[in-house]
């Protein structure tokens, strides 16, 4: 499947840069090349080997800027069809160079539109397209490296047992209907079993790593919380390596929340630092910010609910948590402050507790080692091989839900017809999946999220 015209966009990222890409793909991509480009030496382009010359504006002639130029033919390219990159330099230079193959008759890229060329040419399935904006889009190795799984294909290849085990179960069902009597009856608790074994225990087993290792996919949520004036964002500065939170003596600095990210152990990590919480604010602005802290907590992954070591009384909430807020087992008690006076002995209040100085650093890393062993079971945790994003779960899920309605149908007796149509509803759900039955206005939904130029 191909599209006459020839798309273009740069497919590096904007700003100052050494070297700036400008993509082509389409039919007409090596003729537009011949309209700008003027290799220096007279050399011909030849597929898929750099040569160097000169951009000029068509027609003019004008030089744009010096550049290397390679051609990718059909079908052998990232989309499939002819495609051209023209390697220049960054910044306004490759603005200059989108200009000109622009007026020479090719036209501006879609978000994502070389991807989607890539899947509707069956040069990779939909799985594998999602991936490749994930892998731009990661914010920690982790993240980074689910993605390239997916990207290689490793979805489809966990998927590809259960989709056979599904059409094997169909064509027996399908071949008793048609032709019954001289088949007789099908062996359904035969055909339940095979398909249990071959299907839905495969489904369940990616069901239960998109569960484990939603943390590497998505990101940790981490929320700093707490009465005003304990540190929270001394230590939010001390956890993010930077300045982003005003420090003061003055209770209540912080009002609204700050974020930043980090990344720990290769996860991304995204930190909330939240406005202190007491019974009686002040004014109107303070009570707001306390309800977008709780907000934060609610959502968080993590609470550091951090506390004074050197005061042990506190105006409003007590010491610990209220535990509407945060429950235990995503709680960790933060003594602050320790280089003014040493952290209590843990008590019976069955939260996780350390000691820290956000001023010195001593006991950051022991923290941080903390709430990943809270956070993913242990410090050195592994994420799963292949981890579907939110829209494969979805269609997991609803493939596993169908299975076990063909297994309900199937023991209870139901006729071959019934439980085909629940076979057909679950390999329909592992269809979209890769893309193969995926609706129109779902493909535009997710391409639409891609940058320009990929």
């Amino acid at each position: 499947m191909t599209n006459d015209a020839a798309i273009a966009a740069v497919a590096t990222a904007p700003g100052p840069g050494a070297v700036g890409i400008v993509r082509l793909s389409g039919p007409l991509s090596p003729a537009i090349l011949a309209r700008v480009f003027r290799p220096r030496a007279a050399e011909k382009m030849r597929p898929r080997r750099l040569v160097l010359g000169r951009i000029i504006e068509p027609g003019r002639g004008a030089l744009v800027d010096e550049a290397l130029a390679v051609w990718f033919p059909a079908p052998h390219s990232f989309t499939g069809e002819d495609c051209v990159e023209i390697q220049g330099h960054g910044g306004a230079a490759a603005q200059l160079i989108l200009e000109a193959v622009l007026a020479a008759g090719a036209v501006m890229a879609a978000p994502g539109e070389f991807t989607r060329r890539a899947f509707l040419n069956g040069r990779m399935d939909l799985s594998q397209a999602e991936a490749v904006a994930e892998l731009i889009a990661a914010r920690g190795r982790a993240e980074a490296k689910l993605a390239a799984g997916r990207l290689a294909g490793g979805l489809r290849d966990r998927l590809a047992p259960a989709r056979e085990a599904i059409l094997s179960a169909l064509a027996e069902l399908e071949a008793a209907i048609d032709f019954s009597d001289e088949l007789g009856e099908v062996d359904l608790d035969g055909l339940r079993r095979k398909v249990e074994a071959g299907a839905a225990r495969p489904i369940e087993a990616l069901l239960a790593d998109g569960r484990s290792g939603r943390l590497f996919r998505d990101g940790l949520k981490l929320a700093l919380a707490g009465s005003p004036n304990v540190g929270k964002s001394s230590l939010f500065n001390a956890l993010t390596g930077g300045d982003r939170a005003m420090v003061s003596e003055i209770p209540g600095t912080t009002r609204d929340y700050l974020t930043a990210e980090a990344a720990w152990a290769g996860l991304a990590v995204e930190l909330y630092d939240t406005a202190g919480l007491s019974e009686a604010p002040r004014d109107e602005l303070e009570a707001d910010g306390q309800e977008r802290a709780r907000a934060r907590i609610a959502e968080a992954d993590i609470v550091l609910w951090v506390l004074d070591a050197s005061r042990r009384a506190y105006d409003g909430g007590g010491l610990f948590p209220n535990p509407e807020l945060a429950l235990k087992e995503r709680t960790v008690v933060v003594w602050n402050k320790v280089d003014l006076a040493p952290a209590p002995a843990p008590g019976e209040e069955g939260y996780a507790q350390t000691a820290v100085s956000a001023k010195t650093g001593a006991g950051l890393k022991e923290l941080k080692e903390l709430i990943l062993r809270l956070a993913l079971g242990h410090a050195d945790f592994a994420p799963p091989q292949i981890v579907p994003n939110a829209r494969q779960f979805e269609a997991l899920a609803a493939a596993g839900g169908r299975l076990g309605d063909f297994f309900q149908a199937a023991s209870s007796g139901q006729p071959p017809d019934i439980c085909a149509l629940e076979l057909k509803a679950a390999l329909d759900a592992l269809e979209v999946i890769c893309g193969r039955t995926t609706p129109e206005d779902v493909l535009d939904k997710i391409f639409s999220r891609f940058c320009l130029g990929k």
